[in-house]
């Protein structure tokens, strides 16, 4: 099952080597939600997913689309076929101010199809990345095992501490590797992004090497992760999704302290 919102910077081939790490029925409570292109799949496929998110545009849009897809799908053919690009980013400026869910969800699918980088906040209008089905994907989702939490705590990682359900392993999709997310400029872009969350790779460390549970990360290959997370586990994926041992052909990298 294919989900409806994309996002380039962490789209990944690794789900089969996930699956093969998670088991069926475990329940997987998963970090730094966005287009679910991991959490999804997994979910239909027999995990439990708790997918969080500190954002509550992220949350709201995913929450309405579990109640009601034939509303965001309404909202979103409404108001489709953006041809300006000063629409587009005066919609970017002003969605968290509109006075109705479904209208901010339409809104938000919309803007994360037509952005050249997926987020909704900021990007470019690319009207060419528009992909028209993914409007019949909206109504495609099954959230039988996946379930969306709002953490209202901006740091991700207390949120992860203070899991108090039952959790057979913590996933972070996190994307591109860097240490100092928490320690420049991108602090100010954090705080005024609506759909955007950073994560403070040295305390993720700490936390694997701390906690009792089981944790996942996902990267896109860089020597780096390997040098950093040196202590902990690491399967090479290639461009096919499939584990390697050869450097050469990484694309992705899971970590994991187990």
């Amino acid at each position: 099952m294919k989900t409806p919102i994309k996002l380039p910077a962490k789209e990944f081939k690794s789900l089969s080597a996930i699956k093969s790490i998670i088991p069926p029925g475990s329940y997987v409570h998963s970090f730094l939600l966005y287009n679910a292109g991991i959490e999804i799949p997994l979910s239909s496929d027999g995990r439990y997913v708790i997918a969080h998110t500190n954002k509550y545009s992220i949350y709201e849009f995913w929450t309405c689309l579990s109640m009601n897809p034939e509303q965001v799908q309404k909202v979103a053919e409404h108001f489709d076929n953006i041809g300006d690009k000063n629409i587009f980013h005066l919609l970017q400026e002003t969605l968290p101010n509109y006075p109705d869910p479904y209208l901010r969800a339409g809104v938000f699918f919309l803007l994360n199809k037509y952005s050249k980088s997926g987020y909704v906040s900021r990007g470019e209008f690319d009207p060419d990345s528009h992909n028209p089905l993914a409007m019949a994907n909206l109504r495609k989702v099954s959230f039988e095992n996946f379930m969306v939490v709002h953490n209202k705590n901006d740091d991700v990682i207390e949120s992860m501490r203070n899991i108090n359900t039952r959790c057979d392993y913590v996933f972070v999709p996190v994307g591109d590797f860097s240490l100092n997310f928490l320690k420049n400029k991108e602090t100010e872009v954090n705080s005024l992004s609506y759909d955007q969350t950073f994560i403070d790779t040295r305390g993720i460390r700490e936390y694997m090497q701390t906690t009792d549970k089981k944790v996942i990360l996902l990267y896109h290959y860089n020597k780096s992760v390997i040098d950093f997370f040196e202590k902990q586990n690491k399967y090479l994926i290639d461009q096919w999704g499939r584990i390697t041992n050869n450097k050469s052909r990484a694309k992705e990298v899971i970590v994991a302290n187990f």
